[in-house]
């Protein structure tokens, strides 16, 4: 008996599934140490950056200002998640695009690759945030489930 063949919608939602994972992942494994940061800015009137528990925390609340309350999400399990990354996305690629920054610059120096290393630390830390607050709005039971 021939094994069911997938949904073209199926295969498209596990390429983008795997995609932002990958993405998270390369977020989290590129994006700068804290104790780095700090070492780089010691010598600056840079602001040290808050730790990172509060920066997600940051995040978390910010996304969670930015998406609709729980009760106005899609219902249906597949639209809502569909909708939740469509929010998400767009912060991912900016982290992305921050964290890819500080390494283009990393062999420079200045107050611009000093800059870009915050940023990309602050941004990669606030990004993971607002994933937690996209699961947890995702997992709230919707009114009508």
């Amino acid at each position: 008996m021939a094994s069911p063949v997938p949904s073209p919608d199926f295969i498209l939602i596990q390429q983008r599934r795997r995609r932002r994972s990958i993405s998270v992942s390369r977020l989290m494994e590129s994006a700068p140490l804290r104790e780095d940061v700090i070492q780089a800015i010691a010598e600056t009137e840079l602001p040290v950056p808050n730790p990172e528990d509060r920066i997600r925390a940051d995040g978390f609340e910010t996304f969670l200002r930015l998406a609709p309350p729980a009760d106005l999400l899609p219902a249906a399990p597949k639209a809502r998640g569909d909708y939740l990354e469509e929010l998400f996305s767009p912060l991912l690629s900016e982290a992305l695009a921050y964290v890819d920054t500080a390494c283009d610059l990393s062999n420079t120096h200045g107050i611009e690759a000093l800059m870009a290393l915050l940023q990309a630390y602050i941004s990669a830390h606030w990004t993971i945030g607002a994933r937690d607050a996209a699961m947890h709005l995702y997992g709230v039971p919707s009114p009508e489930g």
